[in-house]
């Protein structure tokens, strides 16, 4: 009789705990899930190019950091994705975001959009979405475009500009793939863009859901995942500034 009361009793507390893993192994999935494009290209994730980057940066973690997979080229369906980037610790006033037309042979590059912005100078996950306005074209599905976004740190003198750059490609998504978004919930379609290797969809979904649910901590969990699953593990715990969409 004892041991059928202690069953008894116990459960219940061991639902709720089956029923929390079960709630949480989706979210924790989608982003251990993410699988890269096998191609890559030229690019600077992690920053550099000033002549003096301590009389600039002060925090530490102390780079300026493209969120990408290690290949440097992200995928997106979207006509004007939302980039991201962790921003240091550091003095400077200004940042400057930059997309460029490249050609085939990548021996030309045409800044198609650029940007200066003011910053906090706080140390935090950054982004940008492109304009969606008559000036700004949409990217063309199946072309590469490499984008950059640098720390002002002397506007007088832009060679100690620290800066990061990598390559955005928009890709049409599968028509199951489509028909399987339209029906997905908010936590699916991240698992569905990760899965699929869509990595500025799968960022930005998950930012999103972040915002709409900023203490939930199978998002959190789910989003220190994702970094870590592209090698950025030093800036997994870092804040999101600027989490909704803008």
């Amino acid at each position: 009789m004892r041991l059928f009361n202690r069953l008894a009793i116990a459960m219940p507390w061991l639902g709720l705990m089956l029923g929390f893993m079960v709630c949480s192994l989706p979210l924790l999935a989608m982003a251990a899930d993410f699988k890269p494009p096998r191609r890559g290209l030229p690019g600077r994730r992690e920053g550099g190019g000033t002549r003096d980057p301590i009389a600039c940066i002060q925090g530490n973690p102390s780079q300026l950091v493209a969120l990408l997979p290690g290949t440097n080229l992200g995928l997106t369906t979207a006509a004007y994705p939302r980039f991201f980037w962790f921003a240091p610790k550091s003095k400077a006033k200004f940042a400057e975001f930059s997309l460029y037309d490249v050609n085939e042979q990548r021996e030309d590059r045409t800044p198609i959009y650029k940007t200066i912005f003011s910053i906090a100078g706080t140390a935090g996950i950054a982004s940008l979405s492109l304009p969606s306005n008559a000036t700004m074209p949409p990217l063309v599905v199946g072309k590469d475009y490499h984008w950059s976004v640098a720390l002002v740190c002397n506007p007088d003198d832009r060679t100690r500009d620290i800066k990061v750059d990598g390559w955005v490609q928009r890709v049409a998504p599968e028509p199951r793939l489509t028909n399987q978004l339209v029906k997905a919930t908010p936590e699916d379609r991240v698992r569905l863009y990760a899965n699929n290797g869509i990595w500025f969809d799968t960022v930005t979904t998950l930012v999103e859901q972040r915002c709409a649910k900023p203490q939930e901590a199978a998002l959190i969990n789910s989003w220190a995942e994702l970094l870590k699953s592209v090698q950025l593990d030093a800036i997994a715990e870092q804040p999101l500034m600027q989490q909704c969409r803008q």
